[in-house]
């Protein structure tokens, strides 16, 4: 197994973070901020399931992005490597987004359990770790 470190894992974040940014803005900004979309048109884009689950995805990676990636930096200004956590941490934000974003939970027409859901419990995780390494420098 690969492990990343911090500082490779705060680039990474921070790349995930981009392009899911521009994922949204590209595939429905775009069509919905122009102001040439007809009415009727963002309406529909906007109650459509897939619009759903990635504005819900990229609201949640758009979350937890900044705690992690600060983190990260910090740990790697400090020269903690802390490879597990770190692995978890962008594993966790590149699980918990396309798996939401595409397959989406029963509620909305995706499946149950949500597979989506291990990606969360790895960034739950991966704050306990990063949050026990802080303690450890205090």
């Amino acid at each position: 197994m690969i492990w990343i470190t911090t500082s490779l894992a705060a680039p990474l974040l921070l790349g995930h973070a981009l392009l899911t940014k521009a994922l949204m803005s590209v595939r429905y900004r775009l069509k919905l901020t122009t102001g040439s979309t007809p009415k009727a048109e963002v309406d529909k884009t906007v109650s459509s399931l897939s619009y759903q689950r990635m504005a819900a995805a990229q609201l949640n990676e758009a979350e937890y992005a900044p705690i992690l990636m600060g983190v990260c930096l910090y740990l790697a200004s400090k020269g903690v490597a802390a490879p597990y956590a770190s692995t978890l941490a962008v594993v966790g934000q590149v699980w918990y987004f396309w798996l939401r974003s595409f397959v989406g939970h029963a509620h909305e027409g995706g499946i149950d359990p949500p597979v989506y859901a291990p990606g969360a419990a790895c960034r739950y995780i991966a704050m306990g770790m990063m949050a026990f390494k802080l303690y450890e420098l205090a």
